[in-house]
């Protein structure tokens, strides 16, 4: 799925759209130019459904917040939510650069920090023109599809989180177990005959899924001094 605002960043759009034309297996979803039919749903549960559902969000940020809902959020801030919390792994960022001088809406700023935060955030691609862009999208896109590859479907976004927390690791030969309780996930991890063991709320990490890997490393820093 492709999420942006629309009118600020058309030329964008359609470098996206251009970065899949070729590739047969790919069927781009969104808002224009993605779209070619009229369908019978209402826009915000439509967008939210194919952010949900889709198998690769990519996100491009730019100055405009766009159409404001009553709840303060934007409509590309919506979408960002549900494909975070459907998978935040099928997620792909992109930011494109301006001017200093430029001035950026202040409730786009404030989106554009807490996806972009170093701690609890994506990592991000940035760009200046729309050609720089279609060369990102495609070399992100089969970075992603690689990895993509050797995991499977159907994993949720516990299943993900395990997955690289197992992956990660303290020590290299460090051998890793995991118990999954109706509200917390526990990890241990065995290394140099010492057990190791850390506790996640299950809440916590459906709300702040980066967050939690960022302080399983901080415990793991904690652990090797």
């Amino acid at each position: 799925m492709l999420s942006s605002t629309v009118s600020d960043l058309e030329g964008e759009r359609d470098a996206v759209k251009s970065a899949f034309n070729d590739i047969k297996f790919v069927d781009l979803i969104g808002v224009e130019p993605v779209n070619t039919a009229s369908i019978a749903n209402n826009g915000r549960c439509l967008t939210i459904g194919m952010a949900k559902n889709c198998d690769l969000y990519l996100l491009i940020l730019g100055q405009q917040f766009g159409y404001e809902l009553p709840n303060g959020q934007s409509a590309t801030e919506i979408e960002f939510d549900a494909a975070f919390r459907s998978d935040p792994t099928k997620i792909l960022v992109f930011k494109k650069d301006f001017n200093p001088s430029t001035q950026i809406d202040s409730r786009q700023q404030k989106f554009i920090d807490r996806v972009c935060n170093y701690y609890s955030g994506y990592w991000i691609s940035n760009f200046k023109y729309s050609h720089q862009l279609k060369e990102l999208v495609e070399n992100s896109f089969m970075i992603w599809l690689k990895k993509r590859a050797s995991i499977g479907d159907n994993l949720d976004y516990l299943d993900h989180f395990i997955r690289i927390a197992k992956q990660m690791k303290p020590e290299p030969n460090a051998i890793v177990y995991y118990k999954l309780t109706s509200d917390v996930v526990e990890l241990e991890y065995i290394f140099w005959r010492v057990s190791h063991t850390i506790q996640f709320d299950r809440q916590k990490i459906y709300k702040d899924f980066w967050e939690c890997i960022s302080q399983l490393q901080e415990q793991f820093d904690r652990w090797l001094v």
